[in-house]
């Protein structure tokens, strides 16, 4: 028999995947400033809003002063939610790499105090919202400023 807190996790995860929806507020993001880095790659640098940390250290069970990281440099600007509006950001990446199994939080904590270890490949990314998959898959700059 499933108990009350039982129902809410199932009804919060979206069907097709394991990915559970946060509901939450967010702000819209100031634009993205748009960079060179070194190795002439352009990037996109995504400033953290502070619902975005805020989540993420939800997300990582920490405090919210352990994300340090100001922006994440990403490939292109962030996406808008075809379905529910929130604008793509690293909270999505960390959902994603968490709760879909692919990386702990011991190890995305690291990458975002410390940085990448090398070139990522392209991620398809899903809303943490409403888990509906973003069009264009994304990947972060090799060098972080």
């Amino acid at each position: 028999m499933a108990t009350a807190a039982t129902a809410a996790t199932a009804a919060s995860v979206a069907p097709g995947t394991q990915l559970p929806r946060h509901a939450m507020a967010t702000e819209t993001p100031q634009p993205s400033e748009v960079t060179t880095l070194p190795s002439g790659e352009t990037a996109y640098a995504w400033k953290l809003m502070a619902s975005e940390r805020a989540h993420i250290a939800q997300m990582l069970s920490v405090d919210v002063s352990e994300i340090t990281l100001d922006a994440s440099y990403m490939d292109r600007e962030r996406d808008e939610c075809r379905t529910c509006g929130k604008y793509m950001g690293l909270d999505d990446l960390v959902h994603n790499a968490l709760y879909g199994g692919i990386h702990g939080g011991p190890f995305i904590l690291d990458v975002l105090q410390n940085g990448p270890r090398g070139q990522s490949p392209a991620h398809v990314v899903f809303c943490s919202r409403c888990v509906t998959k973003h069009e264009h898959a994304r990947y972060w700059a090799v060098q972080w400023i």
